[in-house]
């Protein structure tokens, strides 16, 4: 029992130093390897992120086809700056290009203004007839009141004489008096009565004259209603008459510049109005604001949003210089033919020149490079640089490098911004001063 006990305790005691020295083996084989990876210390650089765009065009900010709404002549072509207007002329908004000549339109707007001084001739005379109407109203009225006045007259005069006659009859009855004195007083009796029922047709007679002068006066100012009608007709024709002459004399919209004329003096110019065959008189192109139009491809449509910088160069007659703006507007759909999506980028014009800080007039029809720039890494904010053989790929196609903290490898995914084969710059996934292994292999 004591030989197998001390085997056993013999036994447990050598597995103990081979396991030990194998741990010390495997510490001192790890820490050689650590010691022998190179590694690079991260650097930051500027760079610019930008998608170069060929066959950026400058185009005026409007452009319009100015038709004549009337058929008609020209009669005119007007001076602007001295010069008659014409392919080049630089015209302000309202400034007027031509005026044409429609002699049938002139001439009915000649007779409705004749009609409307008739008719407002007719409107005076129907106020002179009011007034004249109304006149006989008042006339009438005071002759009423006269004509009342001895109604009221009368017919204290028959009170006094039939009380006369009342009296004369008592006495008569008595024998006071005779009878010729009795009749005498029945007599003015009658009278005074025949003169009251006198006095009271020609009452009714004066209210009679009254209600024909009150009918008058309706009348003439129905008529005067009537009248004013007819004017107010006859002043709509008119206006629409001017408003349509108004239309002879075409003017510019905007401020721009003449690029087409298609008529001279004389000149038949169709209507545009319903007539797919009417030409354009002129067409102007506003310059004070262009548009820089391109094409995007589509393996770059994702890239690009309204906002981001762009610098307008590499353009045909204006060498050595650059505009700066913004992304204004993308199409936000492919063009079905081309794969291509149509962005915009609006500039005051004349814009300034980056290279000598001039103003420089940009003309519609210029064409160059687009480049727009998606991210600027500089001043305090700069890209994390690495050599091209710190950066290795996995088999999922991720790109990776070996960052090694305390002593410790570890593989970490990046985003690559450029590779210019001898460094690769990161734009996420690692940060300036960090330690990466030389060889992304280790």
């Amino acid at each position: 029992m004591r030989n197998s006990t001390h085997s056993f305790h013999a036994t447990g005691w050598i597995r103990d130093v081979v396991l030990a020295s194998a741990f010390v083996v495997a510490s001192a084989a790890a820490h050689q390897a650590c010691a022998q990876i190179e590694t690079v210390t991260v650097q930051g650089r500027e760079h610019r992120e930008v998608i170069e765009l060929q066959g950026a065009s400058v185009h005026g900010f409007q452009d319009t086809e100015i038709r004549a709404k009337l058929g008609g002549y020209v009669k005119t072509i007007c001076i602007v700056n001295k010069l008659e207007v014409d392919v080049g002329s630089r015209v302000k908004k309202d400034d007027v290009l031509a005026v044409l000549d429609i002699p049938e339109m002139q001439n009915e707007l000649a007779e409705k203004k004749a009609v409307v001084a008739q008719t407002q001739s007719a409107v005076i005379q129907a106020d002179a007839a009011i007034a004249e109407a109304e006149s006989v109203v008042l006339q009438s009225k005071a002759a009423l009141d006269q004509v009342n006045s001895r109604t009221a007259e009368k017919e204290a005069m028959l009170k006094l004489n039939e009380t006369k006659l009342r009296r004369l009859a008592r006495l008569a009855a008595g024998g006071t008096i005779g009878r010729d004195n009795l009749d005498e007083a029945r007599f003015d009796v009658d009278v005074a009565k025949a003169s009251l029922a006198s006095v009271k047709a020609d009452v009714q007679a004066a209210v009679a004259n009254i209600q024909a002068a009150e009918a008058s006066v309706r009348k003439v100012k129905a008529d005067k209603k009537s009248a004013e009608a007819t004017v107010n007709v006859a002043k709509s024709t008119v206006d629409r008459l001017k408003t349509m002459m108004d239309y002879t004399v075409l003017r510019a919209p905007y401020d721009g510049v003449v690029t087409k004329r298609k008529v001279d003096l004389g000149s038949y110019v169709q209507p545009a109005e319903n007539n797919s065959a009417a030409m354009p008189v002129f067409e102007l192109t506003q310059i004070s604001k262009v548009r820089i139009m391109v094409a995007v491809p589509n393996n770059h449509v994702g890239k690009v949003q309204p906002g981001q910088s762009v610098i307008f160069d590499s353009i045909g007659g204006l060498e050595g210089q650059a505009f700066a703006g913004k992304v204004t507007r993308t199409a936000g759909t492919l063009d079905p033919k081309t794969r291509t999506m149509q962005i915009e980028v609006h500039l005051k014009n004349p814009a300034v020149d980056l290279v000598g800080e001039e103003k420089v007039e940009l003309k519609p029809g210029l064409y160059g490079t687009l480049t727009v720039i998606r991210k600027d890494w500089q001043g305090d904010d700069l890209i994390p640089v690495v050599p091209t053989t710190a950066v290795g790929k996995d088999s999922a196609g991720n790109y990776f490098v070996t960052v090694v903290e305390n002593g410790k490898p570890s593989r970490r995914r990046v985003v690559i911004a450029f590779n210019d084969a001898a460094s690769v710059g990161i734009s996420s996934g690692l940060k300036i001063g960090e330690n990466v292994a030389k060889s992304a292999a280790r």
